[in-house]
């Protein structure tokens, strides 16, 4: 064997050697600088919460909360809680918390997430200063508004992460599905439903 054809031999060798290691971490680590997709497919089960999946208790609470709305609108006595819930309720109503197809997340879609999630922390800010709330109401707020902050560092976190496998990211995201969950309840059954009374 001569040299040159040595030399064809070893680099088309270590041209499949790096595509074999950049396969290898794009399937790994999905969202890492060297991922050539940056995404990662979430599978999403169907958890239930009880007795219900979280579709119907979103489906249950937004009914109730559009005949609150409605009575809200047509009646003299503004309600901030009511009049702000309206902006704050589609951050719990994302597919792929509601959904049970697969999703899949980049770090644009994870973006989004985030600023969306500060919206609604910051429209949660208003009812601060715009609501005249006992201070049980008022320590309720708080504790959405830390729920939230807690969901912005979460999905920073996730976003940030260059070298999280692919299982753990998995896990991670069922994680967040559940402080999403977790913060509907908070807001809907504590914060707004004594706030409303």
């Amino acid at each position: 064997m001569n040299i040159e054809h040595k030399r064809k031999v070893w680099g088309k060798g270590s041209v499949v050697i790096i595509v074999l290691i950049i396969a290898f971490i794009t399937w790994y680590y999905p969202l890492s600088f060297f991922s050539i997709h940056q995404s990662v497919t979430y599978h999403n089960g169907s958890n239930t919460h009880n007795g219900k999946t979280y579709e119907e208790e979103i489906g249950e609470f937004k009914a109730a909360y559009e005949e609150d709305l409605k009575k809200d609108l047509e009646s003299d006595n503004y309600n901030p809680t009511v009049n702000r819930t309206q902006f704050i309720l589609p951050i719990f109503e994302q597919e792929w918390l509601i959904g049970t197809d697969s999703k899949t997340f980049d770090k644009d879609k994870l973006d989004r997430m985030l600023f969306d999630v500060q919206q609604a922390r910051n429209t949660l800010l208003h009812l601060v200063t715009e609501g005249d709330y006992p201070r049980e109401e008022r320590e309720y707020l708080v504790d959405s508004i830390n729920n939230f902050l807690n969901l912005e560092d979460r999905i920073r976190f996730i976003r940030n992460g260059k070298y999280f496998s692919r299982s753990d990211l998995q896990r991670m995201l069922g994680n967040l599905q559940g402080y999403f969950w977790a913060s509907f309840n908070n807001y809907t059954t504590v914060f707004y439903d004594e706030s409303h009374k």
